[in-house]
């Protein structure tokens, strides 16, 4: 797949199949992730790899409770948290963290070019992918952080669930505004 179809027909993916993702294959998106730009190329990151789905799903419905605290009760994503089939992580059969190894702005920044990079590396390998902010904060928690493994002066930046789409048509690209531009001379 070239690079600019990927861009064009890149989606996020919310509903994936049964079909587990190879180990290879998990590594194969690190390898590709870990070819980011970065500052200075200190490629300030590191990778937690949940691939089983059934742990995935334990831990989908701590991260989707933890949510549930954090949003505004008028906020759209209240009713969805609220709605008992909804699944954080969208039913995928993997996830991979991007974690910042510095607490800074400049190392997050660094992890979340790594994370296009990762998405658009599954996206050219048949993958569906989705990048799920909602889960940042509980991937933030101490106790989350223990119980995956990840150390304490680790930050997830970049929770991002992965598997093979349910459906393989490709939607409709989005409608995009105009990109707003001011050219110095």
């Amino acid at each position: 797949m070239e690079l600019m179809e990927a861009l064009r027909t890149r989606r996020a993916v919310r509903d994936f199949s049964d079909q587990p993702v190879d180990d290879a294959v998990l590594g194969g998106l690190i390898d590709a992730a870990s070819l980011a730009p970065s500052a200075l190329s200190l490629q300030p990151w590191a990778f937690c790899v949940v691939e089983k789905a059934a742990r995935l799903n334990e831990l989908a419905s701590a991260a989707k409770n933890f949510a549930r605290t954090r949003v505004a009760p008028d906020s759209p994503l209240a009713a969805q948290l609220a709605d008992p089939d909804f699944d954080i992580f969208h039913g995928a059969q993997a996830m991979i963290v991007i974690c910042a190894t510095h607490n800074d702005a400049q190392s997050s920044e660094d992890c979340c070019v790594a994370a296009a990079t990762l998405i658009l590396a599954a996206h050219a390998q048949g993958l569906g992918a989705c990048w799920v902010r909602l889960a940042r904060a509980w991937l933030n928690l101490a106790s989350t952080k223990i119980e995956l493994g990840i150390p304490a002066q680790w930050v997830p930046v970049a929770p991002i669930v992965l598997g093979y789409p349910h459906i393989l048509l490709t939607p409709p690209p989005p409608s995009r505004r105009p990109p707003r531009i001011i050219y110095c001379k």
